[in-house]
């Protein structure tokens, strides 16, 4: 009988050792967490290491770094993993903003984890590459700025060789893998995944190759697998909506009859004769001169106007000024995205060139660019420098959408977003048999912070709770 009960005790032993290393978690340390006003968090930072290239396991390791926000739930759910957006964002630089709230707000689910993906935050051992500097006085030609990001991006990968990174390591299916590990570190069977924007992207992925660690995710500002290029045609159904919206309000159909024929001919009279103004960029008193073309408009549609709602307002009104003539605002804008080009991060550059895009859609983006009130600046410098970038192209396969998930999933979509159109998010969703849309109306790309409502609704999604797909107004835009 003893020797029996040694067998079973040994046994069980042998099972609880054997657990515990399948789900062994790393150590952590305390670590004193800043908010964006000075906020505190008593929070814990851990890490881990994974291959940089997992084709070479015996190569090179990175080490990732995450820090948790402990839940204040007696029974807390599966931790909250954060994908930030970009590529290139970081998580524990995104919880120093704004958003740093909504961190909070989720602890009283579970624990929140700010993963600082490969190549970002705490999580970035390389060095960024600094380019040409455009001239800030001379009016962008479209074809002279491929050729000289052409040249930057050539340079540089030589120097992140020369540094001994492995660029083929940076793609969103390894970054996917490492939520695998992450999950392992964090000694959990299952994750929550919370992203934007390219944290989407990641979110989606890690759907179609690893669904078993994921319990629920809730993603806002959608980027589905094929969606790293972007539409020109749905970026200008945008621009026509917000024109037919102020063609139709009592408070602004005499000012703005027409917004968007008056956007192209201003386009029209800038390509065939370029400003050239004296100004301020943003964050300096300092008056220079800058010049403005077309294309330089176009990137300020792009990347500024259309992006979120505070700037979208604006637009009317300044299309007014450079109608009659008064260039100095929008050069205050075109300075500034001027004056923060021509530098590159080794895992931004990496990561799109190899999610990349098939013909059959590259063919239709060239197609409508000829058209389009942004050409092809919504996706600059890509597919342009992809031959450049010495990663493998994920494929076709990788680039078909997901249509038949079953995992949980809280969609949250602005109908002013110019980045990941509303109409192409809500075909992403359709994708997932128990998930639902929460319809930000007047909401823009960076949409999570724009209602309270938003919050309460993700917390509610997340204890398990039914959310299904409604929409929150926000309120009108003043367009001054």
């Amino acid at each position: 009988m003893k020797t029996v009960f040694k067998n079973l005790l040994a046994l069980s032993i042998a099972s609880i050792i054997t657990s515990q290393a399948a789900h062994a978690t790393v150590p952590l340390s305390d670590y004193e967490y800043i908010g964006y006003q000075g906020q505190k968090v008593a929070a814990q930072k851990g890490s881990f290491t994974v291959p940089e290239n997992r084709a070479k396991p015996n190569g090179k390791q990175l080490e990732l770094t995450f820090v948790k926000f402990p839940t204040t739930s007696k029974k807390p759910g599966n931790p909250i993993v954060y994908l930030s957006g970009g590529p290139g964002g970081s998580a524990t630089g995104t919880a120093k903003r704004k958003r740093f709230e909504m961190f909070k707000q989720l602890t009283q689910v579970s624990d929140v984890i700010l993963f600082d993906q490969r190549g970002t935050g705490l999580s970035n051992q390389n060095s960024g590459c600094v380019g040409t500097k455009p001239d800030l006085a001379s009016p962008t030609i479209w074809q002279e700025a491929i050729t000289q990001v052409r040249k930057d991006i050539k340079d540089c990968v030589t120097l992140w060789q020369d540094m001994g990174i492995d660029l083929a390591g940076y793609n969103t299916k390894e970054s996917a893998a490492d939520l695998v590990a992450l999950t392992n570190a964090l000694g959990s069977k299952k994750i929550n995944l919370w992203g934007i924007s390219y944290g989407s992207h990641l979110a989606f992925t890690t759907a179609k190759y690893h669904p078993q660690i994921i319990d629920k995710m809730v993603l806002a500002s959608l980027e589905g697998l094929s969606h790293t290029i972007k539409s020109p045609q749905r970026v200008d159904d945008l621009i026509t909506q917000v024109s037919d919206l102020l063609a139709n309000r009592e408070d602004t159909k005499e000012k703005y009859p027409n917004l968007k024929a008056d956007l192209s001919q201003v386009m029209q009279q800038l390509k065939a004769e370029p400003q050239i103004v004296t100004t301020r960029i943003m964050g300096s008193k300092e008056l220079v001169k800058v010049g403005i073309s077309d294309v330089d408009v176009q990137f300020t549609l792009s990347y500024i106007f259309l992006v979120d709602p505070e700037y979208l307002a604006k637009l009317p009104r300044i299309v007014a000024d450079m109608k009659a003539g008064n260039f100095a605002e929008i050069g205050t804008y075109v300075g500034t995205i001027k004056s923060r080009a021509g530098s590159y991060n080794p895992m931004s550059v990496a990561m799109d060139s190899a999610s990349g895009i098939d013909k059959i859609r590259w063919q239709q983006v060239l197609q409508e660019a000829k058209t389009s009130l942004v050409g092809r600046t919504t996706n600059f410098p890509y597919p342009d420098i992809n031959d450049l970038v010495p990663v493998a192209d994920l494929g076709d396969n990788f680039r078909q959408e997901i249509t038949n998930s079953i995992i949980p999933s809280l969609f949250v979509a602005g109908t002013f977003d110019g980045r990941t159109l509303y109409q192409s998010q809500v075909e992403l969703a359709k994708g997932f048999k128990n998930g639902s849309v929460l319809t930000v109306e007047g909401g823009g790309h960076n949409v999570y912070m724009t209602s309270p409502k938003i919050g309460e609704k993700v917390v509610q999604f997340l204890q398990g709770k039914s959310v299904p797909s409604q929409t929150i107004q926000l309120a009108a835009l003043d367009f001054e």
